[in-house]
Protein backbone atom coordinates (compact mmCIF):
# COMPACT_ATOMS: atom_id res chain seq x y z
CA UNK A 1 0.00 0.00 0.00
CA UNK A 2 2.82 2.36 0.96
CA UNK A 3 4.62 1.52 -2.30
CA UNK A 4 1.44 2.27 -4.29
CA UNK A 5 0.98 5.67 -2.57
CA UNK A 6 4.62 6.52 -3.23
CA UNK A 7 4.18 5.84 -6.95
CA UNK A 8 1.00 7.96 -7.07
CA UNK A 9 2.78 10.83 -5.27
CA UNK A 10 5.75 10.59 -7.63
CA UNK A 11 3.52 10.70 -10.73
CA UNK A 12 1.52 13.64 -9.33
CA UNK A 13 4.67 15.55 -8.38
CA UNK A 14 6.27 14.90 -11.76
CA UNK A 15 3.12 16.04 -13.57
CA UNK A 16 3.05 19.26 -11.56
CA UNK A 17 6.71 19.89 -12.32
CA UNK A 18 6.12 19.31 -16.02
CA UNK A 19 3.16 21.69 -16.03
CA UNK A 20 5.17 24.23 -14.07
CA UNK A 21 8.03 23.94 -16.57
CA UNK A 22 5.60 24.23 -19.48
CA UNK A 23 4.05 27.37 -17.98
CA UNK A 24 7.50 28.91 -17.52
CA UNK A 25 8.44 28.07 -21.11
CA UNK A 26 5.17 29.56 -22.42
CA UNK A 27 5.49 32.76 -20.43
CA UNK A 28 6.04 35.89 -22.56
CA UNK A 29 9.30 37.45 -21.44
CA UNK A 30 9.14 40.44 -23.78
CA UNK A 31 6.99 41.86 -26.54
CA UNK A 32 8.45 43.75 -29.48
CA UNK A 33 7.53 47.42 -29.57
CA UNK A 34 5.38 47.91 -32.67
CA UNK A 35 3.96 51.43 -32.97
CA UNK A 36 2.45 51.80 -36.44
CA UNK A 37 2.27 48.39 -38.11
CA UNK A 38 -0.93 46.43 -37.51
CA UNK A 39 -0.12 43.28 -39.45
CA UNK A 40 2.22 41.47 -37.07
CA UNK A 41 3.40 41.08 -33.50
CA UNK A 42 6.50 39.46 -31.98
CA UNK A 43 6.58 37.80 -28.55
CA UNK A 44 9.76 36.53 -26.92
CA UNK A 45 9.83 33.38 -24.78
CA UNK A 46 12.52 31.36 -23.09
CA UNK A 47 14.60 30.07 -26.02
CA UNK A 48 12.38 31.15 -28.90
CA UNK A 49 10.23 33.94 -30.33
CA UNK A 50 6.83 33.86 -32.02
CA UNK A 51 5.80 36.09 -34.92
CA UNK A 52 2.07 36.36 -35.38
CA UNK A 53 0.98 37.44 -38.87
CA UNK A 54 -2.48 38.89 -38.36
CA UNK A 55 -3.84 39.56 -41.84
CA UNK A 56 -1.87 38.10 -44.77
CA UNK A 57 -4.15 39.66 -47.41
CA UNK A 58 -7.37 41.61 -47.68
CA UNK A 59 -10.36 39.60 -46.50
CA UNK A 60 -8.27 36.80 -44.97
CA UNK A 61 -9.04 36.35 -41.27
CA UNK A 62 -6.82 33.35 -40.48
CA UNK A 63 -3.40 34.13 -39.05
CA UNK A 64 0.02 32.53 -39.44
CA UNK A 65 2.40 31.77 -36.60
CA UNK A 66 6.16 31.52 -37.12
CA UNK A 67 8.28 29.97 -34.36
CA UNK A 68 11.86 31.25 -34.51
CA UNK A 69 14.55 29.54 -32.44
CA UNK A 70 18.33 29.74 -32.37
CA UNK A 71 19.36 26.59 -30.49
CA UNK A 72 16.85 23.97 -29.35
CA UNK A 73 13.59 23.57 -31.25
CA UNK A 74 10.68 24.12 -28.82
CA UNK A 75 8.21 21.28 -28.52
CA UNK A 76 5.34 22.95 -26.71
CA UNK A 77 4.13 25.34 -29.43
CA UNK A 78 2.53 25.03 -32.85
CA UNK A 79 3.44 26.92 -35.99
CA UNK A 80 6.02 27.07 -38.76
CA UNK A 81 9.46 26.46 -37.25
CA UNK A 82 12.47 28.44 -38.50
CA UNK A 83 16.02 28.25 -37.17
CA UNK A 84 17.72 31.63 -36.87
CA UNK A 85 19.67 33.44 -37.99
CA UNK A 86 18.83 32.45 -41.56
CA UNK A 87 21.69 32.43 -44.05
CA UNK A 88 19.81 32.17 -47.37
CA UNK A 89 16.53 33.62 -48.61
CA UNK A 90 14.51 33.95 -51.82
CA UNK A 91 12.44 37.14 -52.19
CA UNK A 92 9.26 37.10 -54.26
CA UNK A 93 8.76 40.87 -53.90
CA UNK A 94 11.30 43.63 -54.49
CA UNK A 95 10.21 45.42 -51.33
CA UNK A 96 11.64 42.49 -49.35
CA UNK A 97 15.15 43.10 -50.66
CA UNK A 98 15.04 46.71 -49.48
CA UNK A 99 14.39 45.63 -45.89
CA UNK A 100 17.19 43.08 -46.11
CA UNK A 101 19.62 45.56 -47.64
CA UNK A 102 18.81 48.10 -44.94
CA UNK A 103 19.81 45.44 -42.39
CA UNK A 104 23.05 44.82 -44.37
CA UNK A 105 22.08 41.19 -44.99
CA UNK A 106 21.93 41.35 -48.81
CA UNK A 107 24.55 38.58 -49.01
CA UNK A 108 21.86 36.14 -47.85
CA UNK A 109 19.64 36.73 -50.91
CA UNK A 110 20.03 33.81 -53.33
CA UNK A 111 16.93 34.25 -55.49
CA UNK A 112 14.55 36.99 -56.60
CA UNK A 113 11.35 37.14 -58.61
CA UNK A 114 11.83 39.87 -61.21
CA UNK A 115 15.61 40.39 -61.31
CA UNK A 116 15.45 42.74 -64.30
CA UNK A 117 13.23 45.14 -62.35
CA UNK A 118 15.74 45.55 -59.49
CA UNK A 119 17.02 49.08 -58.82
CA UNK A 120 19.56 48.49 -56.04
CA UNK A 121 23.12 48.67 -57.45
CA UNK A 122 24.41 46.18 -54.85
CA UNK A 123 21.70 43.62 -55.65
CA UNK A 124 22.12 44.12 -59.42
CA UNK A 125 25.82 43.43 -58.99
CA UNK A 126 25.07 40.14 -57.21
CA UNK A 127 22.64 39.21 -60.01
CA UNK A 128 25.28 39.92 -62.66
CA UNK A 129 27.78 37.78 -60.73
CA UNK A 130 25.25 34.91 -60.73
CA UNK A 131 25.04 35.02 -56.92
CA UNK A 132 21.31 35.67 -57.17
CA UNK A 133 19.05 33.61 -59.46
CA UNK A 134 15.85 34.57 -61.23
CA UNK A 135 13.18 32.29 -59.75
CA UNK A 136 10.30 33.37 -61.96
CA UNK A 137 8.08 36.34 -62.72
CA UNK A 138 4.40 37.30 -62.80
CA UNK A 139 3.23 34.49 -60.49
CA UNK A 140 5.07 31.84 -62.58
CA UNK A 141 7.63 30.18 -60.30
CA UNK A 142 10.50 27.93 -61.37
CA UNK A 143 10.07 25.21 -58.74
CA UNK A 144 12.91 23.10 -60.07
CA UNK A 145 15.34 25.99 -59.70
CA UNK A 146 14.05 26.73 -56.22
CA UNK A 147 14.76 23.16 -55.18
CA UNK A 148 18.31 23.37 -56.55
CA UNK A 149 18.91 26.64 -54.67
CA UNK A 150 17.35 25.16 -51.51
CA UNK A 151 16.93 28.45 -49.60
CA UNK A 152 16.34 28.32 -45.87
CA UNK A 153 13.43 30.67 -46.38
CA UNK A 154 11.14 31.94 -49.13
CA UNK A 155 9.70 35.38 -48.41
CA UNK A 156 6.37 35.58 -50.23
CA UNK A 157 3.22 37.67 -50.17
CA UNK A 158 -0.46 36.87 -50.47
CA UNK A 159 -3.05 38.49 -52.73
CA UNK A 160 -6.15 36.34 -52.24
CA UNK A 161 -7.17 32.78 -51.44
CA UNK A 162 -5.36 31.50 -54.54
CA UNK A 163 -2.08 32.35 -52.78
CA UNK A 164 -2.68 29.40 -50.45
CA UNK A 165 -2.08 26.97 -53.34
CA UNK A 166 1.41 28.39 -53.93
CA UNK A 167 2.27 28.24 -50.23
CA UNK A 168 1.09 24.62 -50.08
CA UNK A 169 3.16 23.81 -53.15
CA UNK A 170 6.29 25.22 -51.50
CA UNK A 171 5.52 23.23 -48.38
CA UNK A 172 5.05 19.99 -50.33
CA UNK A 173 8.53 20.49 -51.77
CA UNK A 174 9.99 20.90 -48.29
CA UNK A 175 10.49 24.66 -48.68
CA UNK A 176 9.73 26.97 -45.77
CA UNK A 177 7.63 29.99 -46.69
CA UNK A 178 6.95 33.18 -44.74
CA UNK A 179 4.32 35.68 -45.82
CA UNK A 180 5.17 39.37 -45.68
CA UNK A 181 2.18 41.73 -45.76
CA UNK A 182 3.80 45.15 -45.45
CA UNK A 183 1.74 46.41 -48.40
CA UNK A 184 -1.42 46.04 -46.32
CA UNK A 185 -0.38 48.79 -43.90
CA UNK A 186 -2.21 52.10 -44.13
CA UNK A 187 0.53 54.34 -42.68
CA UNK A 188 3.90 54.89 -44.38
CA UNK A 189 5.66 54.36 -41.06
CA UNK A 190 3.62 51.18 -40.60
CA UNK A 191 5.06 49.82 -43.83
CA UNK A 192 8.61 50.81 -42.86
CA UNK A 193 8.18 49.19 -39.44
CA UNK A 194 8.14 45.78 -41.14
CA UNK A 195 11.91 46.01 -40.98
CA UNK A 196 11.40 44.67 -37.43
CA UNK A 197 9.54 41.68 -38.87
CA UNK A 198 12.40 40.99 -41.28
CA UNK A 199 15.08 41.54 -38.64
CA UNK A 200 13.67 38.79 -36.40
CA UNK A 201 14.80 36.14 -38.91
CA UNK A 202 18.37 37.45 -38.69
CA UNK A 203 18.39 38.08 -34.92
CA UNK A 204 19.03 41.73 -35.77
CA UNK A 205 16.19 43.30 -33.79
CA UNK A 206 18.41 45.87 -32.11
CA UNK A 207 19.68 47.15 -35.45
CA UNK A 208 16.14 47.28 -36.85
CA UNK A 209 14.91 49.30 -33.87
CA UNK A 210 17.71 51.81 -34.36
CA UNK A 211 17.07 52.11 -38.12
CA UNK A 212 13.33 52.54 -37.64
CA UNK A 213 13.73 55.08 -34.85
CA UNK A 214 15.84 57.26 -37.13
CA UNK A 215 13.28 56.95 -39.95
CA UNK A 216 10.43 57.80 -37.58
CA UNK A 217 12.20 60.84 -36.10
CA UNK A 218 13.00 62.23 -39.55
CA UNK A 219 9.46 61.59 -40.78
CA UNK A 220 7.77 63.26 -37.81
CA UNK A 221 10.14 66.23 -38.03
CA UNK A 222 9.11 66.68 -41.67
CA UNK A 223 5.40 66.47 -40.75
CA UNK A 224 5.92 69.40 -38.35
CA UNK A 225 7.57 71.42 -41.12
CA UNK A 226 4.72 70.66 -43.54
CA UNK A 227 2.09 71.67 -40.97
CA UNK A 228 3.63 75.15 -40.85
CA UNK A 229 2.59 75.83 -44.46
CA UNK A 230 0.29 78.81 -44.87
CA UNK A 231 -1.75 77.23 -47.65
CA UNK A 232 -3.19 73.76 -48.12
CA UNK A 233 -2.87 72.84 -51.77
CA UNK A 234 -5.27 70.29 -53.28
CA UNK A 235 -4.09 67.10 -54.96
CA UNK A 236 -5.44 64.11 -56.87
CA UNK A 237 -3.68 61.16 -58.50
CA UNK A 238 -3.84 58.35 -61.04
CA UNK A 239 -4.82 57.98 -64.69
CA UNK A 240 -7.92 56.62 -66.46
CA UNK A 241 -7.96 53.04 -67.72
CA UNK A 242 -10.84 51.87 -69.93
CA UNK A 243 -13.01 54.66 -68.61
CA UNK A 244 -12.31 53.84 -64.94
CA UNK A 245 -10.01 55.75 -62.64
CA UNK A 246 -8.33 53.96 -59.71
CA UNK A 247 -7.59 56.43 -56.91
CA UNK A 248 -6.08 55.89 -53.44
CA UNK A 249 -8.59 55.36 -50.66
CA UNK A 250 -8.93 58.02 -47.99
CA UNK A 251 -7.43 55.64 -45.41
CA UNK A 252 -4.55 54.49 -47.63
CA UNK A 253 -0.85 55.09 -47.03
CA UNK A 254 -0.82 57.38 -50.08
CA UNK A 255 -3.57 59.58 -48.65
CA UNK A 256 -1.62 59.70 -45.38
CA UNK A 257 1.49 60.86 -47.24
CA UNK A 258 -0.47 63.67 -48.94
CA UNK A 259 -1.86 64.77 -45.58
CA UNK A 260 1.52 64.62 -43.83
CA UNK A 261 3.04 66.67 -46.67
CA UNK A 262 0.59 69.49 -46.03
CA UNK A 263 -1.79 68.89 -48.95
CA UNK A 264 -5.53 68.33 -49.07
CA UNK A 265 -6.33 65.08 -50.84
CA UNK A 266 -9.62 65.39 -52.72
CA UNK A 267 -11.00 62.10 -51.38
CA UNK A 268 -9.58 62.19 -47.87
CA UNK A 269 -13.05 61.41 -46.46
CA UNK A 270 -13.27 58.11 -48.33
CA UNK A 271 -13.12 55.03 -46.04
CA UNK A 272 -11.17 52.64 -48.32
CA UNK A 273 -7.73 51.49 -47.15
CA UNK A 274 -6.57 50.69 -50.66
CA UNK A 275 -7.72 52.02 -54.03
CA UNK A 276 -11.27 52.52 -55.24
CA UNK A 277 -12.76 53.28 -58.64
CA UNK A 278 -14.35 56.43 -59.96
CA UNK A 279 -15.51 57.09 -63.51
CA UNK A 280 -13.42 59.39 -65.66
CA UNK A 281 -16.37 61.80 -65.91
CA UNK A 282 -16.60 62.12 -62.11
CA UNK A 283 -12.86 62.74 -61.82
CA UNK A 284 -13.04 65.43 -64.51
CA UNK A 285 -15.71 67.15 -62.48
CA UNK A 286 -14.27 66.75 -58.98
CA UNK A 287 -10.56 67.26 -59.78
CA UNK A 288 -10.89 69.91 -62.50
CA UNK A 289 -9.50 72.72 -60.33
CA UNK A 290 -7.10 70.74 -58.14
CA UNK A 291 -3.66 72.34 -57.74
CA UNK A 292 -1.55 69.20 -58.24
CA UNK A 293 -1.81 65.93 -60.15
CA UNK A 294 0.50 63.12 -58.98
CA UNK A 295 1.37 59.47 -59.68
CA UNK A 296 0.28 59.28 -63.30
CA UNK A 297 1.22 55.63 -63.85
CA UNK A 298 4.10 55.15 -66.31
CA UNK A 299 3.83 58.50 -68.09
CA UNK A 300 6.94 60.66 -68.53
CA UNK A 301 5.63 63.83 -70.17
CA UNK A 302 2.55 66.01 -70.42
CA UNK A 303 2.38 65.31 -74.15
CA UNK A 304 2.05 61.57 -73.46
CA UNK A 305 -0.90 62.27 -71.16
CA UNK A 306 -2.65 64.53 -73.67
CA UNK A 307 -2.08 62.05 -76.49
CA UNK A 308 -3.89 59.43 -74.37
CA UNK A 309 -6.98 61.60 -74.06
CA UNK A 310 -7.38 65.23 -75.18
CA UNK A 311 -10.06 65.87 -72.57
CA UNK A 312 -7.36 65.67 -69.86
CA UNK A 313 -6.11 69.05 -71.07
CA UNK A 314 -8.95 70.63 -69.10
CA UNK A 315 -7.36 69.97 -65.71
CA UNK A 316 -5.99 73.08 -64.02
CA UNK A 317 -2.95 71.06 -62.82
CA UNK A 318 -2.07 70.20 -66.43
CA UNK A 319 -2.56 73.75 -67.68
CA UNK A 320 -0.24 75.04 -64.96
CA UNK A 321 2.23 72.15 -65.44
CA UNK A 322 1.91 70.92 -61.87
CA UNK A 323 2.05 67.21 -62.68
CA UNK A 324 4.59 65.03 -60.88
CA UNK A 325 5.26 61.33 -61.21
CA UNK A 326 7.06 58.94 -58.85
CA UNK A 327 9.17 57.33 -61.58
CA UNK A 328 12.35 59.40 -61.52
CA UNK A 329 14.30 56.27 -60.54
CA UNK A 330 12.96 54.00 -63.26
CA UNK A 331 15.26 51.54 -65.04
CA UNK A 332 15.31 50.27 -68.63
CA UNK A 333 12.93 47.39 -67.79
CA UNK A 334 10.50 49.89 -66.20
CA UNK A 335 11.40 48.72 -62.72
CA UNK A 336 10.62 51.61 -60.37
CA UNK A 337 12.70 52.18 -57.25
CA UNK A 338 9.76 54.00 -55.64
CA UNK A 339 8.09 50.60 -55.28
CA UNK A 340 11.34 48.98 -54.14
CA UNK A 341 13.18 51.16 -51.65
CA UNK A 342 10.40 53.69 -51.07
CA UNK A 343 8.82 51.35 -48.54
CA UNK A 344 11.83 51.69 -46.20
CA UNK A 345 12.35 55.37 -47.00
CA UNK A 346 8.97 57.02 -46.26
CA UNK A 347 10.84 60.05 -44.91
CA UNK A 348 12.48 60.60 -48.31
CA UNK A 349 9.13 60.16 -50.10
CA UNK A 350 7.60 62.67 -47.70
CA UNK A 351 10.45 65.11 -48.28
CA UNK A 352 9.80 64.87 -52.04
CA UNK A 353 6.12 65.64 -51.53
CA UNK A 354 6.76 68.63 -49.27
CA UNK A 355 9.19 69.99 -51.86
CA UNK A 356 6.47 69.60 -54.52
CA UNK A 357 3.60 71.11 -52.50
CA UNK A 358 5.54 73.69 -50.47
CA UNK A 359 8.96 74.25 -52.09
CA UNK A 360 9.62 77.26 -49.86
CA UNK A 361 9.71 75.09 -46.72
CA UNK A 362 12.74 72.86 -47.39
CA UNK A 363 15.93 72.59 -49.40
CA UNK A 364 15.77 69.25 -51.18
CA UNK A 365 16.43 67.70 -54.57
CA UNK A 366 13.66 65.33 -55.66
CA UNK A 367 14.69 61.69 -55.20
CA UNK A 368 11.71 59.55 -56.32
CA UNK A 369 9.55 62.17 -58.03
CA UNK A 370 10.03 64.26 -61.15
CA UNK A 371 8.10 67.10 -62.70
CA UNK A 372 6.53 66.30 -66.06
CA UNK A 373 7.30 68.78 -68.81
Amino acid sequence: MLKFLTIIFFLFFNSCENKKQENITNRVLKQASIFYAKGFSINYYDGYKVIQLNSPWKGETSSYQYILYEHEKPSNVKGIFIKTPISSIVCLSLTHISFIEKLQQQHTIVGISGCNYVSSPAIKNRIENNEIKEVGQHEVVNYELLLSIAPELIMAYGIDQSSTAKINKFSSLGLTTVLNAEYMETHPLGQAEWIKFMAAFYNEEEKADSIFNNIEQEYLKLVEIAMSANNKTTVFSGMPWNGAWHVPGGLSFQAQLFKDAGATYLWADNQEERSFIKSKEVILDEALNADFWLNVNAYHSINEIVETDKVLENFKALKQQKIYNNNLRENAALGNDYWESGVVNPHIVLKDLIKIFHPELIEHELYYYKKLE
